[in-house]
């Protein structure tokens, strides 16, 4: 079963369907989190300390300037101006900040929360607080402190934005695994020589390479005598199911799905592909399977059971891994229906604003299963037909492998008929969202055709005539007007819940 990101390595299935279902999305318990967003994006550390550079000039000059009393006043105002930007940034910050506390007892903030205090203090005589021309001259001084805190706590942010990310995790140490016929219950591990050795005997067996990289996949090639384009990791993930062919060697590149749930309001739910090689060399499979996807100890279970009549080491092999591939199928698709059941009965008030985006990568990635689905069951056709021929009895392989074509269908249908419930609700939530916009607009209507009565005869009554009404009588054919309107709409059904 295609293993949940969220949970370790060693989880076993109970313990992973324990947790179903699950959601493509995950409910934003942070309800500032867009507001913060948008104050970051305007008053953001690179801006303040832009603007903080203009208070050097401004608090500077008039020391060695003398202005006229216009342009001291103009520095005075944008002095003024820029500490309330400094005050208005950091409440509004500390107010949608996800830790208050944190927030407060930062050494950058409690730097900013002193300028603002040291910028309130040099404004005191502004309030008729007036001292001596030494006391003035000290609070115009504490003015400069917040140019340069701000400044530096940009040039901080800068810095530690640009700092070198930390190298990738080493590559998983890849494992060499060997199954013959008449050790069925001891697999064998490999080294990369006995490996070598191995492939020189004509001896029937199984050997499985399992969490491959680039490094382990070019040792195979040569081991093999294979060019190493067919053995290219990164091209294994996008290739759909089909068949390769070289000399008498046959490779079958095979595709599986893993569901993967975001674990943050900003992930999507995706269903990540992993791709697998099975290779049929002489007498021998190799199976190169990436991490994550191990279907050895499920295939050599099964080998371990008594072989139908007619059937080869290496027949039983090759079914054993699609009949692998098959169960994962079968598990993400069961996955996925619990997936679109649950949305399906989410109440709209409790989607996501980004909820379309969402039910699209997911309609999509559906999709994607069901084409590699169609593509996996040409391939079992082609064993079935014996294109691909496995030295065994024709009628046992057909029969084998028609059924698991005809399992290969059923899934592709499911897929499908998971992609048209997936097209159900973008339908739903499209008309409903449609319905109630309408809603929006028919009371909106109202309401303007309601106060469009007072509006008129108000300005009717303002033009100069033979009018000689008192204030009564408006206020009647005011307010019965108004009644009427409201009582022909409710009727009309445009007030209707």
């Amino acid at each position: 079963m295609p293993s949940d990101p969220r949970e370790g390595p060693s989880a076993s299935p109970t313990s992973r369907a324990s947790s179903l279902p699950r959601s493509i999305f995950v409910h934003d318990d942070d309800p500032h989190r867009d507001a913060r967003a948008a104050v970051d994006a305007v008053l953001s550390d690179g801006f303040m300390g832009a603007i903080s550079i203009l208070l050097v000039p401004i608090i500077v000059l008039p020391f060695f300037v003398h202005f006229s009393t216009t342009i001291s006043g103009a520095l005075e105002a944008g002095d003024l101006t820029i500490i309330l930007i400094f005050v208005v940034e950091y409440f509004s910050k500390l107010y949608l900040a996800v830790d208050r506390r944190a927030f407060v007892r930062s050494p950058w903030h409690l730097l900013d929360l002193a300028v603002i205090v040291l910028s309130a203090a040099s404004y005191l005589p502004l309030l008729g607080l007036h001292g001596s021309a030494s006391a003035i001259l000290l609070l115009r001084l504490l003015r400069l402190p917040r140019a340069f805190a701000v400044t530096g706590r940009a040039a901080s942010a800068r810095s530690s934005s640009e700092t070198e990310a930390p190298p990738p995790p080493p590559a998983p140490e890849e494992i060499l695994r060997q199954l013959d016929p008449s050790h069925l219950d001891a697999p064998r591990r490999l080294t990369w020589p006995e490996l070598e050795q191995h492939l020189a005997t004509p001896e029937p067996e199984w050997i499985d390479l399992s969490r491959f990289h680039d490094a382990a996949l070019a040792r195979l090639s040569a081991a093999l005598g294979v060019p190493a384009q067919h053995f290219r990791a990164g091209q294994l993930d996008d290739l759909w199911p089909h068949v390769g062919r070289l000399e008498d060697t046959v490779f079958l590149y095979l595709q599986s799905g893993e569901a993967r749930y975001p674990t943050t309001t900003r992930e999507f739910y995706t269903i990540a592909r992993r791709g697998a090689v099975v290779i049929l060399h002489g007498p021998k499979v190799i199976s190169v399977t990436p991490e994550g996807l191990d279907p050895f100890e499920r295939v050599a279970e099964a080998l371990r059971g008594p072989a139908p009549s007619g059937t080869t080491f290496r027949g039983r092999v090759v079914e054993g891994l699609l009949q692998a591939t098959l169960e994962d199928y079968r598990e993400l698709l069961s996955e996925v229906a619990l997936e679109v059941t649950q949305v399906g009965r989410t109440p709209r008030s409790r989607l996501p604003k980004d909820f379309l985006p969402r039910v699209y990568e997911l309609q999509k990635a559906i999709s994607r299963v069901a084409s590699n689905l169609g593509h996996f069951r040409e391939l079992l056709g082609r064993f079935a037909s014996g294109r691909i021929a496995l030295e065994e009895e024709a009628a046992a392989v057909q029969e084998r492998f028609e059924a698991l074509a005809d399992e290969a269908s059923y899934l592709a249908d499911l897929a499908s008929e998971a992609t048209e419930s997936v097209g159900t609700i973008v339908d739903v939530y499209v008309n409903q969202s449609s319905y109630d916009t309408n809603r929006i607009l028919k009371v909106l209507a109202v309401i303007t055709a309601v106060t469009l009565i007072p509006a008129t005869l108000g300005s009717v009554l303002g033009i100069d005539g033979p009018y000689d009404f008192v204030f009564w009588q408006v206020s009647l054919v005011i307010v019965f007007g108004m009644v009427f309107t409201t009582y022909v709409f409710l009727k009309l059904g445009w007030l209707r819940a």
